[in-house]
């Protein structure tokens, strides 16, 4: 199966729609987008995903130690939402359901090694249609093409040498790994930039507008931060627990992954093009680190490992260091762009909802909003004692968080404000304030999803995903 940078792709019948109705505004955007002369046409657009990032692990969301200092500047120059959420605590689904607006459930995708195929147009799409030039760049095999988000990339670069990433090496677990499984962030930026420059973004005279994604896979485990990362973050302890010394790479990792955005943004603000670009910094899932008894993710959808940093900067036109505290989700972007953009509108409904009044400041976000989680369904108890069995749903509605995994027999209730690291269910004593969350799930279960079958990927791809604990 290959896997490589490549020009790619013709746009979906979808996409081909899409580019019907935005074929004058288009036309308008390129005649009017000369370098020098911005004021009239779409910004750039620059979506930062950075894989296994809890929010609470970050310095620009209160965490004691300095994690992420350019994101910190992203916030005070943009607009942070203290409370956003995953769908789930998986790669892929979360991914998906960022760059379609569809929760996982709708799209049919609940689990890594899936290929996602579902007929909403992807972002890349809709953007290309636009009159976007759109280049993906990511660094980890699960977001390889064949799973199914190269649609409407004209770039989508996802090739990693063997040996470039961490401790992964050729083989796992008695596998083989047919190519690498990842590379560091700096390599994945080094090639970013490099397209930037070739299409006369940091410094020529580009005239159509870029749709940019990039993906930076460092805070994965296993936690192997550079010596300059690791130094700045010691275990704490005396003498630290091995919990203690994860903890700390895996801080460093963050930090890591912090610096090589804070480079990619340096670059466009010497090119004079950073403040009239739509920033949008996000993680598609956090880590466990045995705050329930699980050390990284997939199967809990505590906070720890769904609530996520959401940063949006674009000084040209929102305010600077505005702070949103009710609850939103990775499924918003979408309509937001839509909005923001002034892009057509979409032609499904969408999970999520359009964020452009909260960010703004011209509109409020309703505080009860229900944001519903998800976990994939596991056939058989796992390794390391966890009992876990079925589906497990949950939903968060203003202070509240309701969770329910009906094999595992188990319903939880938390109260965030007073609790936030929910370790006290208190279901059984407020089954009353329960009703309205477990009311809401009900109806989000009970509506008809018109998801198509699983897409099927290559065997190979599939061991190597085996490989590395993506499928059970």
């Amino acid at each position: 199966m290959p896997s490589h940078r490549s020009e790619i792709r013709t746009p979906s019948p979808r996409a081909r729609a899409l580019l019907v109705l935005a074929a004058l505004l288009s036309a308008a955007l390129v005649g009017g987008c000369r370098r020098g002369d911005r004021s009239s046409a779409r910004p750039d657009v620059l979506l930062i995903t950075i894989d296994t990032l809890r929010a609470d692990h970050t310095s620009a969301y209160g965490y004691a130690r300095p994690t992420t200092p350019r994101l910190e500047e992203v916030a005070r120059d943009g607009v942070r939402f203290t409370t956003a959420y995953a769908p789930m605590a998986t790669t892929l689904p979360s991914h998906s359901s960022l760059m379609t607006g569809l929760l996982p459930r709708a799209l049919g995708l609940l689990k890594n090694g899936v290929a996602f195929d579902h007929p909403a147009p992807t972002l890349a799409e809709t953007l290309t249609a636009s009159g976007y030039r759109t280049a993906a760049f990511v660094s980890s095999f699960v977001l390889d093409r064949s799973f199914g988000l190269a649609r409407g990339f004209a770039t989508y670069d996802d090739h990693f040498e063997k040996n470039a990433c961490k401790s992964y090496g050729d083989t796992w677990e008695g596998f083989q790994l047919s190519a690498g499984f990842c590379r560091r962030g700096a390599a994945t930026r080094e090639h970013a930039e490099r397209w930037l420059e070739e299409n006369g973004y940091l410094g020529g005279t580009a005239a159509q507008p870029f749709f940019l994604w990039i993906h930076l896979f460092d805070p994965h485990d296993p936690y192997e931060p550079f010596p300059a990362e690791a130094a700045m973050f010691p275990p704490l302890g005396d003498p630290p627990t091995e919990l203690q010394k994860q903890i700390a790479a895996y801080d460093g990792e963050i930090r890591y992954a912090d610096d090589q955005v804070g480079r990619l943004l340096d670059r466009l603000r010497a090119a004079g093009r950073l403040d009239d670009t739509l920033v949008i910094i996000a993680s598609d899932h956090g880590e466990g680190l045995m705050d329930h008894g699980w050390m990284h993710h997939g199967m809990m959808i505590y906070d720890e490992a769904v609530r996520v940093p959401f940063l949006v900067r674009w000084p040209a036109r929102l305010p600077r260091g505005r702070v949103v505290q009710e609850a939103v989700q990775l499924a918003d972007v979408v309509p937001t762009l839509h909005d923001l953009l002034a892009l057509p509108p979409p032609d499904r409904a969408l999970d999520g909802v359009s964020l452009r009044g909260a960010l703004d400041g011209s509109g409020a976000l309703d505080p009860q909003r229900p944001i519903f989680l998800q976990r994939r369904q596991y056939d058989r108890e796992v390794d390391l004692g966890m009992p876990v069995r079925g589906e497990k749903f949950g939903v968060r509605m203003g202070p509240l968080k309701y969770l329910d995994a009906k094999l595992e027999q188990t319903r939880e209730l938390y109260d965030l404000p007073t609790d936030p690291a929910e370790l006290d269910n208190v279901f059984r004593t407020q089954k009353r304030d329960a009703k309205p969350l477990i009311d809401a799930m009900h109806g989000w279960l009970a509506r008809p999803v018109e998801a198509p079958p699983p897409g099927k990927v290559s065997e190979d791809a599939a061991k190597r995903l085996e490989a590395l604990g993506y499928v059970q």
